[in-house]
């Protein structure tokens, strides 16, 4: 089991029962309690968690998890969709993986031997190199709220590479507004990836459709959509 997986095991537990012990953990997350303890130290110094003699209980102070500790909505849906995803990733390849928490659970997936991941996702990096993916992270500023990596630097690289697919995450998929996201960097970059992409893919979970965000950044024919429902005619998978 990798450690984002530990953490959430974690994260759930204490956010279910006031204090969590350290052996319960153990047992848990299938780990040793030295492991245990190892986890929890990096968790504290995150104030994720505040440690107690043998065990452990969240951080009263901690306004918001980070993206991979929030409690997950649509599981099985968004896990059905990053099986799907990391299918389409061949041997050899170069792709793109955007911020997000749809293209992080593709992550455990990917199976492709010789390939390279570019990606902005800050948590994403942890679990690439724990499966040993050759990674490169694009340059820029950090958006606190989505943990990405975006900015004028972050696109203007992109001009250096050509991917063999992409896969982006969305926050709004509209038949008249099309397909969009919140921030006007962050739509620029996606944009940018696509025309950069020999194929685009955009992972959406039902909550995605219907819903009209401030910043376009790709018509509905411009990728291929990932998604258990097809409520609009666009490009499936």
């Amino acid at each position: 089991m990798v450690k984002q997986e530990r953490w959430k095991i974690i994260i759930d537990l204490c956010q279910k029962n006031k204090k969590v012990y350290n052996e319960d953990l153990k047992i848990a997350c299938k780990t040793s309690i030295a492991t245990v303890r190892r986890d929890l130290q990096q968790m504290e110094d995150l104030k994720l968690v505040q440690r107690f003699h043998g065990g452990v209980t969240l951080n009263p102070d901690a306004n918001e998890l980070p993206m991979v500790y929030r409690s997950n909505e649509q599981i099985s849906e968004k896990t059905w969709i990053a099986k799907q995803a990391a299918l389409q990733i061949k041997d050899n390849q170069t792709i793109y993986l955007d911020a997000g928490s749809s293209t992080y659970e593709m992550i455990p997936f990917i199976h492709s031997k010789n390939i390279t991941v570019v990606t902005i996702g800050i948590p994403h990096l942890s679990l690439l190199m724990e499966k040993d993916i050759r990674t490169i992270v694009l340059p820029g500023f950090i958006r606190k709220s989505t943990e990405a990596i975006t900015g004028a630097q972050t696109f203007n690289q992109l001009d250096n590479f050509y991917f063999d697919c992409a896969f982006l995450g969305v926050n709004g998929i509209h038949e008249k507004a099309q397909i969009t996201t919140t921030n006007e960097w962050e739509a620029a970059v996606k944009e940018k990836v696509i025309h950069q992409s020999n194929k685009a893919f955009i992972l959406a979970d039902q909550t995605k459709f219907n819903k009209i965000c401030p910043v376009k950044y790709a018509n509905l024919d411009d990728v291929i959509c990932i998604s258990m429902i097809k409520p609009f005619k666009m490009k499936y998978l």
